[in-house]
């Protein structure tokens, strides 16, 4: 069954219930507008009937006062208390100071109806005394001072029927003003409604257009042509979904045909791809062989030599031999691509007893590593004496000041660095890209690649994901950095 939610008989129904809901809800906000303007002008005339029933109580507290004084009554003196608490009960406890000249007047006159009521009690109490004397004389100064409140109430209400008068301009524009949103609203609404009908049509017609489209471009033989993607309704819907399924199924059919003829091809680049790895190995190994300057004969070699040596007394000389004898004999030892760090550091040892005793003052070489990573950490070997051979060749070349070579193991998390570091003339940075430029399988076939450059491909060729595995950072004059980053987590790329 399919659904109706998306139907285009429940689209027409949605889209007249929406622009009805719009216009209901339209006349509710200008109903609600409407009472808030009749509240506002409620509430300016009721601060005048407030003050119209304040001058009334005034007057009229002034027939039992005048009772009691002249009969002494006791129902006078009730009634006078009566009108009394009515009084002080009309009157605002709390008076804030403002400047406006309304609320000033008015608590003007509050505290005047105080002090009024203030005299009452006075006269009372000088009437129980029979000061006649005394409240006879209050007496006419409370007839004054209660025709002067009234007066005030007269000014104040004067005063205020003025200003609502001003503001009655205001409640006009206000009027005016939500006449001419409810008939904007009006038109709102039926725009929406409007809308909402053309956007429903559009959802029948823009598919249909866009079907006609793809249909076309199928006629033409083109089956890569996007799915179908306009929102539809419910009938409409199903005829793309199925139209778009057909062009799939198609499409497919014509790719598995072709992925036919692409397998035996691929079979054959495979072929070709596994020849050039296996060539890109035995250059891997030609580096090494490169780098072992035919150990065998040098290793023999420097064994006679170091016999000579001891045999003429040249224990200088027997010891500088003996050290490079050590230094040959890890490189043809070391055959495994990936060491441990100490075999690694060892080797570099070896070479850096040979330089101390070639240049025992114009170069120092320290060496800083951290004894817990000798045995726990591996990596590329024949990485860290080329570059310390890179600095000793290249980088004191014209130099008059003591030269210096450090060199660094550290970790921090899976991430070891090593790093040398020398003081010499430094490199720009055409020759620092020229040197960090990875080579390309022709390159690697043909070129003949030593030293520095020899250990930058190596690590790019067990490292390829990592484009910041060797770095090199040099000033010109003051001196070279090359750090080589490794990732503990990351297995070297060693193809079997």
């Amino acid at each position: 069954m399919r659904p109706l939610g998306n139907s285009i008989r429940t689209q027409l129904i949605f889209s007249s219930f929406i622009g009805l809901a719009f216009i209901v809800l339209s006349l509710f906000y200008i109903l609600v507008v409407t009472l808030q303007l009749q509240q506002i002008a409620n509430d300016q005339f009721q601060t005048e009937r407030f003050f119209q029933e304040l001058q009334g109580e005034v007057l009229r507290i002034q027939d039992p006062l005048v009772e009691f004084l002249s009969s002494r009554s006791s129902q006078a003196l009730a009634d006078l208390l009566i009108e009394e608490q009515i009084l002080r009960g009309m009157i605002p406890p709390v008076r804030p100071v403002t400047d406006d000249p309304f609320q000033l007047a008015s608590r003007e006159i509050f505290f005047l109806i105080d002090a009024y009521l203030d005299m009452i009690q006075e006269a009372v109490t000088l009437k129980r005394a029979r000061a006649i004397e005394e409240y006879t004389v209050l007496l006419e100064t409370m007839q004054q001072l209660n025709g002067h409140i009234t007066d005030r109430i007269d000014g104040i209400s004067l005063f205020g029927l003025r200003r609502e008068l001003a503001n009655y301009e205001q409640i006009i524009g206000v009027s005016r003003q939500l006449l001419f949103w409810n008939l904007a609203v009006a038109i709102s609404a039926f725009l929406s409604s409007v809308f909402l009908i053309f956007l429903s049509i559009s959802r029948v017609t823009e598919p249909m257009h866009q079907l006609a489209l793809a249909a076309e471009a199928l006629s033409s033989g083109n089956f890569d042509v996007e799915d179908v993607q306009a929102r539809a309704v419910t009938e409409v819907g199903a005829v793309v979904a199925a139209f778009n399924q057909m062009k799939r199924d198609i499409r497919l059919y014509i790719q598995e045909i072709n992925r036919q003829k692409e397998i035996e091809q691929g079979y054959m680049s495979e072929k070709l791809r596994n020849m050039k790895m296996q060539q890109l190995l035995k250059r891997m190994e030609l580096y090494t062989m490169q780098a072992q300057m035919n150990p065998h004969f040098l290793f023999n070699t420097i064994n006679t030599g170091v016999q000579l040596a001891i045999m003429e007394n040249a224990e200088r000389t027997a010891d500088f031999m003996e050290k490079l004898a050590h230094f040959f004999r890890y490189n043809i030892r070391e055959r495994n691509l990936i060491v441990p760090l100490r075999n690694e550091i060892s080797g570099l040892e070896a070479y850096i007893q040979i330089l101390r005793i070639r240049f025992p003052r114009s170069l120092d070489v320290s060496l800083n590593v951290p004894p817990e990573l000798l045995d726990s950490r591996s990596v590329p070997a024949l990485i860290l004496q080329p570059l310390v051979e890179n600095s000793v060749i290249h980088a004191f070349r014209g130099v008059t000041r003591h030269g210096a070579i450090t060199v660094t193991v550290s970790e921090a998390g899976h991430i070891m660095r090593l790093c040398v570091q020398d003081n010499g003339i430094g490199m720009d940075q055409p020759l620092i890209a020229r040197m960090l430029q990875r080579h390309s399988r022709d390159e690697e076939l043909s070129s003949k690649v030593m030293g520095l450059e020899n250990v930058i491909q190596r690590l790019y060729f067990f490292y390829p994901d990592r484009e910041d595995v060797v770095t090199i950072h040099s000033i010109p004059g003051e001196g070279t950095e090359v750090t080589i980053t490794i990732d503990m987590e990351v297995e070297p790329c060693i193809p079997s």
